[in-house]
């Protein structure tokens, strides 16, 4: 299993949700990919690439094939794609090796540069996740069903997760994200790494930690094309323009 790597240089994307109703992502993402990798990039998947929980498997399968030919593909030129297991795609966890197109792991700890990054979803962070999983998938479910009917309906919960964050006495985190996620990024700063990335969420953000780290969350490809670009150790938070 493979959960440690070195990296010069490497983007981080998360929550791409390819097959849920919602998600327009995968043109824009197939074109990211192979502008990232003719950059030098290795790529990293980080959670949620594929959505098993709210998508039924004939479309699943309509959007994956290109995905994994581009995948493939980039393989051949010599680059490196990673692919970290999230909350929807849960079931990847029986595959935690080297597909030959991908190396899936549950979390990866990057030595780039100086600087040591750790790359995870974050599920395990959420405080709703942790404590009543049951319900957490059936309501999963259940939201699948009301983003078959109007996908808009997404963006208003989005909304309602900031209205609710900025309503906080003490407003620690990224805007939109339960304040557990930047305690978790602290507490894996403490451990010695100089920059953490969280998906999950969606909602794209970074902060400085009390030790002097970084929090980064490159939020989802549903909503926006925020990356993480990690080049020689140096993190940054950026969006990407289709060229």
């Amino acid at each position: 299993m493979i959960t440690t790597v070195k990296a010069d240089r490497m983007v981080v994307i998360s929550d791409l949700h390819l097959g849920n109703p919602f998600s327009k992502a995968r043109r824009k993402v197939a074109h990211f990919i192979r502008w990232a990798a003719a950059q030098g990039y290795d790529i990293c998947i980080n959670g949620d690439g594929l959505e098993i929980a709210q998508a039924s498997f004939d479309r699943v399968m309509y959007e994956v094939p290109e995905f994994f030919r581009i995948i493939a593909e980039i393989r051949r030129r010599g680059r490196e794609v990673y692919y970290v297991i999230g909350n929807h795609d849960i079931a990847l966890e029986h595959f935690l090796e080297d597909w030959g197109v991908m190396k899936v792991s549950p979390f990866l700890n990057v030595h780039s540069g100086e600087s040591r990054v750790r790359i995870e979803h974050g599920h395990i962070y959420d405080p709703f996740f942790v404590k009543y999983p049951r319900l957490y998938e059936a309501l999963t479910n259940f939201g699948g069903l009301f983003l078959k009917v109007h996908p808009q309906l997404y963006r208003l919960w989005i909304n309602f997760e900031k209205f609710k964050s900025k309503l906080r006495a003490k407003r620690q985190g990224i805007v939109g994200e339960h304040p557990s996620f930047r305690e978790a990024a602290f507490e894996l700063s403490r451990r010695g790494f100089d920059s953490i990335v969280f998906g999950h969420t969606h909602h794209p953000g970074e902060l400085t930690l009390e030790t002097g780290g970084k929090y980064f969350n490159p939020g989802s490809w549903m909503l926006s094309t925020h990356y993480v670009e990690i080049d020689k150790g140096q993190v940054n938070l950026k969006s990407w323009e289709e060229m």
